[in-house]
Formats: C-alpha cells, structure tokens, sequence
C-alpha cells in the first residue's frame, strides 16, 4: 500500500541536490522494483497464511467433535494415557447395541422416508415398526465388531408376530455379519470384513487383532418363536447366529420346515367364461399354470419341491451349526422334529434349541449387575436372580445404545471422516500452487503428504476420489422400473470418478423390453458391472444378469427360470354370460389381438408363438456367451427351472456365493485402488428437495394453487400407512396389497362395470417371469392398482 504524503509545490532541486539523487539512483537501479515485490510478497503471505490458519481452525473444530469418541475408542484399545480422571470417568463407557427384531422390517431399499417421520413423531415411537435395510444392518454389525466401545450385542424378537424379511438371502446376510461378528476377537480373513472402517485407526485395529481376547458375546431374547404365519421361522434362524438364546418360560418354539403356496385360477375363470390362452417355451416355465391347471403339473411339483428342499436343507444345516449340535440332529432327529409340531420352553431348553428360560427379558439386570463399575456386591446380586445361563461375567456392558442411535453415529464418524479428507484435498491443491504455505503447514503440524491426516491413518488410494455406485432393479421389471434404473445408468456413464457398477437385482422378471432395456444400457456402460442377487434374480432378473463381469448369489437366492411365454386373456364368454357385446373395427388381422376381448384365431395365435419363439432362442444366446456354455448345456439349464443360488453356483450360472457386502469386496479390489467409496444411485432426496422441485417444475403462470397441488402430489406418494402387524403398507393413492384372488375378483368386476377400461390395461405380450405367483402380481394386481379409484388423501385414522 502506497504511503499518503502531504503535497508540495514542486521546487527545482540545486545542482548539488540533483546530482546526489542521481548518483544515488545509479547505485540502487532496481531499489524501486524490490520495495513493490517485497510488499506484495507481504500481502501474498499474509493472505495465504491467514487462509492455512482458517482451514486448520476450520479442520480442528470438526475434528474435536470426535475426540471423545476417538478417546474411548483408544482407552478401550489400551493405547491411551488413563491416568487422568476424565479418561479414568470414560473408561467406564462400554455399551450393549440393541437390535429390536421384534419391530423391524428388513428391506433391500426404503421406500419412504415420511412414515419415517411419524413413527418419530408417534407417541409409541420405540414400538413403531421400523423399516431398515439390509445392508444398513449389516454394516452396523460390522462397525460395532470392530468398535471397542461397544462390547455386546441384544436383540429382542418380542412375540414372534412382527419381525418381516424380504427373503431366505435377506436372512443370510444378516447371519453373515453375526458370524463377523462372533469372529471378531480374531483375524478375519472373510472379505465382508472391511479392516479399514472409519471407526478406528489402522494401528487401533491391528493392536487390538494382535491381543486377541475372547469373543464379544451376543444374545437373543424372545417371549416367543411361534408366529403363525412363517412356517419357515425366520425370527428362530436369525436368533441362531447369536451366542445366546434366551426365550420366555412360558414361550414356545416351532421348527414346522419350508412351505410355499401356489393358487390355482382354472375352476374359477372357467365359472366366469374367462379364457387363457398360454404360450411358453420350457415344460417347467410354471407361472402360467394358475391361469390353466387345476393343481400342481409334474414339472411344476418338482421345480417347487427342488426349491424348498434346498432351503429347508440350508436352514437345518444353519440352526445345527448356530447350535453347536452337529453331533446330536441327524436325519432322524429333524424327522422327529417335524412330526412332534410346537416344542414348549422347557423342550426347547432340553434339546439345546435355547440357553435359558427367564420370566423377563434379562437385559436390564445384566446392565445393572455392572454398575459402579461391576462390584461384586451388584454381580453377586444380579447373578443370584438370573442364574449363571447370562453368561453375566463376560458382559461388560453399563448402558444401552439403540440401532437408531448408532446408525446417527456412525453417519456422523462417516460424515466428519469424509470432511477430514476433504480438507485434506483442499491443502494439498494450496500447497501444489505455493510453496510458502507448503512450508507454513509444515511449521504448524501440518506437513505434506499427510496434512491433516494421521500418519497411521494415511492411505493415497484414500485421497483418490474414486466411486462404486449401487444400482438396484427390483420387484416387477415393467416399464417405469426401466425407465427410472436407465436414467440412473446414464448418469453413472458420464460421472469419471464411478469405477464401477454393482447391478443389485431383486426381481423375479417381468417385461422382455423393460429388461432388454435395462441390459444394453448394461452393456454400454465403460465402467465394468458386477450382479449382487438379493432373495431372488430370476427369469427377466437373471437376463439383466446376464450383462455383469461376475455374479454373486447366497446360497438361497431363488435364480433361473431361463425360459419365457406369453399370455392371451379372452372374457368374451364373460361379457356373453351379461350380455355384454363387445366389437371392433380394425385395420389389420393384428390390429385387436391383445384386447381382453377378442377371440384367439388361428393367424394370431401362430404371431404369438414365433415371438416366444425367437424371444426365448435369444434369451439362451444371452446365457450361452455370458456364461461361456455351449447351447445343449444352456438348454438343460433351462427350460423354465427354478435354481437356488447354492445349485447356480454348481452348474455355472452365477459365479461366487455372498452377499452384496463380498460383491462390493469384490468390485474394489478388483476395478479400483482399494479405497473407493461406496454410494447408492440414484442418490435419494429428501421430502423438502421433492417437494421444492415439485413446485418449481410449475409454470410461475400457474400461480400458489398449481404449486400446491403438485405438492400434494408428492405427498400422496410420501404417506403411508401401517397395520398394527406391520404386514401391509397401503400407500395413499394406490392398491393396497390384495390376495391373488381379491385381485382377479377386483379385475372382473371393474371389467364387467365398465369394459372400456380394458383398453388401459396390459393383458398380453411376452414376458420373463418365474414361478412363486410373480405373474400374477404382474399381469393382475398391476392392473387392479391402475383401474382402483384414488383414496382420500389422509387416511380416516388421522382424524380420530
């Protein structure tokens, strides 16, 4: 800055004078010039240092939030100094996590956040059915293996009325990561184990594998194992990977085996003068069979029966290992098991099916027997209520953290984790430009590479921004499923950082374009794509498949059914019996071929069969070179046949059994440099973002009205509504879920009231679906759901 002087009349200098200032000019001819470098290297400095000290500021008050946290975590590893109070006051914090099963709903994706809201909200908020996803549980069970300050783990599975799991996989990967869970005292070579969780330092992780220990125990309490309607017991199989079983005295306990349930439509349609017309390639592509057999087909029969064998065998082989009773149930044993029907408390407590038979959930006295720091007056107290059967000496915990809880702390580690890095990136972009503030973070502590990052915890691959997306495709493959997963494909293919693609499908098919779509965008994508298959990957599911590097299935994943048909619906002879007439007047012998009513003829019925045809051969040829098998081995592979992951394996179609936590493994070491994060896509909006858009997506001549009824329009889709058992979600503004026969009932009935609404409905061409009555869900309660009338906006109970 430029000093102000005070103005005076220029006077011209005497001889003398000018020839001092001109002798002295020539001595100093660049004197000018360094006194305006050095100023504004003085301002540079100033600025660039003012600006380091602004980012380390900004980094240690982020950093110092965790330092708590970050405290016990050492305390408990045995790498912290513990002589001052405040650390002797937090070693005493060792925590339970509670895993309430009894009210949880496990979901491959949530689909509201708004019912999120008002369990919240709700006066009963800890009773309120939670929906959570798998892979959410799943890496909370693996932070809490690897967080020291969290020394066990409590699940409760109430009644045995409540709990719901999407599937058998579902189930499996949540044993999967118990399993982690009861292995983490050692080392864990398992690639589900992330060893480099944000929870704790790389050196943390490997002091604590080196000491070693005993196992962190886990427990299971339930009043009850006998929910009526899951024969499989789903809650029992989870309870099996916990170390102990505790169950109500008075509770019971069925092992009743697998069980799967088809209807069957002929007597019915034919009562009604309804008509289907099949066409399929593959004797044991059954999901037609409703709308044409009165019972079960031989092929039919032994695709099913293939199916639940398999997962019954799996399920049996799963509650010996959980049990330790490998040398006790036999064949002979489970026979016995399946014949004797519901085993009380006591039985259940003889055969070694459960530890111990409290009248309460035991979890408050084992909390209690450790406070003031678990004196032996309190551990004597407690173990003469409870009994040794607690396990009470190797329960550390003094307090409680719920899922809920832990889940908001582990985002917050993961977000001020991501933060940390980010400013990391920040310094070492400044100091790339200027050597000077290189030099400045050095003297502060902050030199480079590391910056703010702890040497132990420093990796390059970290400050690499590399991605893998997970796109998940699931339920009925239609044509909005396709639209919206494509969108999302082609926004992965233009994002550099995504390195690649985990397809996470959970479908059993659905539309040969829809899939066809979503496989070429598949196809076209130049980050390379790996399939995780969730409870089932089957027909149109497994022909998107068809399009990764590598496919992962678990063992009970239901996949196959390569095969196709189509249907041709004909109510002619229901509209005849009302006489109702129905004609058309047409351009073409094609024009009408899939109107509900229209008569079959012979040049339609020989269109329909070509298109099975060729769709079917193309299908073969997808599997033949993905799979690099030979046609004769495909088409023994195919033919409809429904496969467990378990089989899939043995026979080639998938190539690795595991979750989406070892596929995801997978795609990391493989595709990236080992540190690469992990984001669903499309990445999730909040309510207030959708309803912002809603409203800006109005024209401004729209006016306040138009913006609120778009508004409405996206809380109609946001709140729903949830039965006391939590079974039935009815979101406003569309079907709630109807029985198959409710379903077709519904359909005639719309049909018979007014048969131009046949002309919106989708009653025919070709389609990829497997057994388990995914067609009629597709072909009948689709189109239930567009011909229902609208609901009220609120439900009726929000006024009372």
């Amino acid at each position: 800055m430029r000093d102000h002087k005070t103005i005076v009349p220029a006077v011209a200098p005497t001889t003398t004078a000018a020839t001092a200032a001109t002798t002295s000019h020539r001595r100093r001819p660049f004197h000018g010039i360094l006194r305006r470098f050095q100023r504004a290297t003085t301002g540079s400095l100033a600025l660039v240092g003012i600006g380091a000290l602004a980012v380390i500021a900004y980094e240690y008050r982020a950093m110092k939030q965790l330092r708590d946290d970050n405290d016990e975590q050492q305390i408990a590893n045995g790498t912290a100094n513990t002589d001052d109070d405040e650390s002797k006051k937090r070693k005493k914090k060792k925590r339970v996590l509670v895993l309430p099963f009894h009210r949880m709903r496990l979901v491959e994706t949530k689909t509201t956040q708004w019912s999120t809201l008002a369990s919240r909200l709700a006066d009963d908020a800890d009773e309120q059915i939670l929906e959570v996803e798998v892979r959410d549980l799943v890496q909370v069970i693996h932070a809490a293996a690897q967080d020291p300050t969290i020394c066990a783990l409590y699940a409760t599975f109430g009644h045995g009325f409540q709990f719901r799991a999407g599937g058998w996989a579902h189930i499996e990967e949540v044993r999967n990561a118990l399993q982690v869970w009861r292995e983490s005292h050692r080392r864990h070579l398992d690639p589900n184990w992330n060893y480099r969780d944000q929870t704790m330092g790389m050196q943390q992780q490997q002091q604590q594998r080196r000491r070693g220990g005993s196992a962190k125990p886990s427990y299971a309490y339930a009043d009850s194992f006998a929910d009526p309607d899951d024969k499989g017991n789903k809650e029992y199989l989870v309870a099996c990977a916990f170390s102990h079983i505790h169950m109500q005295a008075n509770g019971e306990l069925n092992l009743f085996g697998v069980a799967s349930s088809n209807p069957f439509f002929r007597q019915f349609m034919e009562k009604y003068g309804i008509k289907a017309h099949v066409f399929k390639h593959g004797k044991y592509k059954n999901a037609p069979n409703m709308f044409t057999e009165k019972g079960y087909t031989r092929e039919h029969r032994q695709n099913v029966q293939n199916l639940v064998d398999h997962i019954d065998t799996n399920k049996r082989n799963a509650i010996v290992d959980g049990r330790n009773a490998g040398g006790m149930f036999d064949v002979n044993v489970w026979k016995m098991i399946r014949k004797h029907g519901t085993f009380t408390g006591a039985q259940s407590l003889k055969l070694g099916l459960v530890d111990h038979l409290p009248k309460l959930c035991p979890l408050d006295g084992l909390l209690d027997s450790n406070k003031d720091g678990g004196s032996p007056e309190s551990k004597a107290a407690m173990m003469a209520k409870w009994g040794n059967e607690t396990d009470m000496a190797r329960f550390e915990a003094n307090e409680r953290v719920s899922l809920t809880q832990y889940q908001s702390l582990l985002a917050k580690r993961k977000q001020d984790t991501a933060s940390k890095w980010k400013t990391h990136g920040r310094l070492q972009t400044m100091a790339e430009t200027n050597s000077a503030l290189e030099a400045l973070l050095g003297v502060v502590g902050y030199a480079a590479p590391h910056f703010n990052i702890k040497q132990e915890d420093f990796s390059p691959e970290k400050s690499a921004s590399e991605k893998i997306a997970i796109v998940s495709v699931e339920g009925s493959i239609n044509d909005a499923v396709a639209r919206k997963t494509v969108a999302t494909l082609r926004k992965i293919k233009k994002d550099k950082n995504v390195k690649a693609v985990i397809l996470r499908v959970d479908s059993p098919g659905g539309s040969v374009t829809a899939s066809e779509s979503i496989l070429q965008e598949c196809n076209d994508l130049p980050q390379p794509v790996v399939c995780s298959m969730g409870n089932v990957c089957a027909s149109g599911g497994y022909y998107i498949a068809t399009g990764a590097k590598r496919i992962f299935a678990l063992p009970t994943t239901i996949t196959g059914s390569i095969g196709v048909f189509a249907i041709k619906f004909d109510f002619t002879g229901l509209a005849k019996k009302y006489g109702v007439s129905v004609q058309h007047i047409t351009t073409g012998p094609y024009s009408a071929s899939s109107h509900p009513f229209q008569p079959l003829n012979p040049l339609v019925k020989k269109n329909f069969s070509h298109n099975v045809d060729r769709y079917y051969d193309y299908f073969k040829t997808l599997v033949s070179e993905s799979r690099d098998l030979d046609m004769t081995e495909v088409e023994n592979l195919a033919q409809g046949k429904v496969w467990t992951g378990g089989e899939a394996k043995h026979n080639g179609l998938v190539d690795e059994l595991g979750g989406l936590e070892r596929a995801i493994a997978y795609a990391r070491r493989t595709y990236t440099n080992g540190e690469a994060e992990v984001e669903r896509w499309p990445k999730p909006e909040g309510l207030l973002a959708r309803l912002s858009k809603a409203s800006d997506m109005v024209d401004g001549s729209g006016g306040a009205l138009a913006k609120m009824t778009a508004m409405v329009h996206v809380l109609r889709e946001e709140m729903s509504y949830h039965n006391m058992n939590g079974t039935t979600t009815t979101t406003i503004g569309s079907t709630p879920e109807m029985s198959e026969y409710d379903a077709a009932k519904f359909l005639i009935q719309t049909l018979l009231d007014d048969p131009k609404k046949a002309e919106t409905m989708q009653l025919g061409g070709v389609s990829l679906t497997m057994d388990e009555s995914a067609a009629m869900a597709y072909l009948i309660s689709e189109n239930a759901s567009k011909l229902q009338q609208r609901r009220p906006l609120l439900h009726p109970s929000f006024w009372s």
